[in-house]
């Protein structure tokens, strides 16, 4: 499958602009977050982690990032399907 240098500078393009867009939202939530709200945050993303991994382990998570990345290419061909042009 050969992808058009048209629509290859368009996804370059948009992942530089959403990447711009990150990138300052970032910089302006962090120039807002405090040491005590930081340390909270930092708490709660290790808790969650703690707890998916009593949900079946690693083999688990891995299975589900699998089903995402299924689950993400089936639209993706639906909507490539959609504007007939395969992915």
């Amino acid at each position: 499958m050969a992808v058009s240098p048209n629509d290859l500078r368009r996804y370059l393009e948009g992942h530089r602009a959403a990447d711009a867009r990150l990138r300052e939202e970032t910089l302006r939530r962090l120039s807002l977050l405090t040491v005590d709200r930081a340390r909270q945050e930092y708490d709660s993303l290790c808790q969650v982690w703690a707890i998916s991994r009593n949900f079946g382990g690693q083999a688990a998570l891995d299975r589900r990032a699998i089903d995402d990345r299924v689950a993400l290419r089936r639209r993706l061909n639906a909507l490539a399907v959609r504007r007939e042009r395969p992915v």
